[in-house]
């Protein structure tokens, strides 16, 4: 009886929007940037696929589950990168599946300096587990829920501001209204990363990031510790500890390191201060990121060549 009417209750709020299937939320900006803003060029000198999962409120049967696959190729010559990904978010009996290809295009303004550009489109499906009501539910069927079912296209824009040291972004996702079997509302969203060099070895990154979905405001604050390997011939960050604070409702925790020069890994743990923090274990997130070399050289004259913080760096 638990289960049943946790369930329920995890669906109906789905449906209301308290936790909407296309505001998915992730904690580590790996996935949130990667899901989020089409315009985020996270490498120039590699290509990069990205694997992550959320499990919210784990031990709550019902709660959500979000899944992402994602992979972007940048082509040098044409200032280019193209983007494939995947997201699967699963939340009661209700589920969305989000296929998307994006586009950025990249403009150097000054010395490690850029301006990305970027679009994106794709499908959004949604629809549900009968056989999950049937196992659970014998009084109601997936029509008395009102469930929505069906399939619509989806369309988002984005940009980026990296400077050395700085990096602004904002994107607006799901700018098309849907059908009305699957209708969509605007998701807007912006952030912003300073990174202070304290010492050769150790970085300070404070961030901010804020969305609004259906008028509705939420702010992240978030602040990073990176600890930097070899800062001098090749200054990438080995690991990084993070601890960050979402007004009002959930405070986290978060690390990764870089295994290889090929493979990093990351982790998130969310408290939620709300009702639901009873009865679950948290909310975890977890994910890795492969990076592929590219075989040719950068064809931009200025790139890696700054001592201070870049997102993109190189072997001096």
């Amino acid at each position: 009886m638990k289960k049943q009417l946790a369930i329920i209750i995890l669906t109906l709020c789905a449906l209301t929007n308290i936790q909407a299937q296309e505001d998915v939320l992730f904690t580590n900006k790996q996935l949130r940037l990667n899901y989020m803003n089409p315009a985020y060029v996270p490498e120039i000198m590699y290509a990069t696929f990205t694997l992550g999962g959320r499990f919210q409120w784990t031990g709550l049967d019902g709660a959500p589950r979000t899944y992402y696959a994602g992979g972007k190729y940048f082509f040098m010559g044409a200032h280019s990168q193209v983007g494939l990904s995947f997201l699967s978010d699963e939340i009661g009996y209700q589920y969305t599946r989000n296929p998307k290809l994006s586009f950025a295009f990249m403009v150097p303004i000054g010395d490690d300096s850029y301006v990305n550009l970027g679009v994106g489109g794709g499908l959004m499906n949604r629809g549900y587990d009968a056989e999950k009501i049937k196992e659970t539910n014998t009084l109601h069927t997936a029509e008395s829920y009102e469930i929505p079912k069906g399939t619509s296209p989806d369309a988002e824009v984005g940009f980026e501001l990296l400077l050395q040291n700085f990096e602004l972004g904002a994107s607006a996702n799901h700018l098309l209204k849907g059908t009305e079997e699957v209708p969509l509302h605007s998701l807007y969203s912006g952030y912003v990363n300073y990174y202070f060099q304290t010492s050769e070895w150790w970085r300070l990154a404070p961030s901010y990031f804020v969305y609004n979905y259906r008028d509705r405001w939420k702010h992240q604050l978030s602040l990073y510790f990176y600890y930097i390997f070899d800062y001098q011939w090749h200054p990438n960050d080995l690991f990084y500890v993070g601890a960050d604070y979402r007004f009002e409702y959930e405070g986290s925790i978060m690390a990764g390191v870089n295994l290889f020069e090929w493979l990093s890994v990351f982790y998130s743990y969310d408290y939620f201060f709300g009702n639901l923090r009873h009865g679950n274990y948290g909310t975890h997130e977890i994910g890795l990121e492969f990076r592929i070399p590219q075989k040719f050289q950068s064809c931009f004259a200025n790139y890696g060549q700054s001592k201070k913080y870049t997102r993109y760096t190189r072997m001096r």
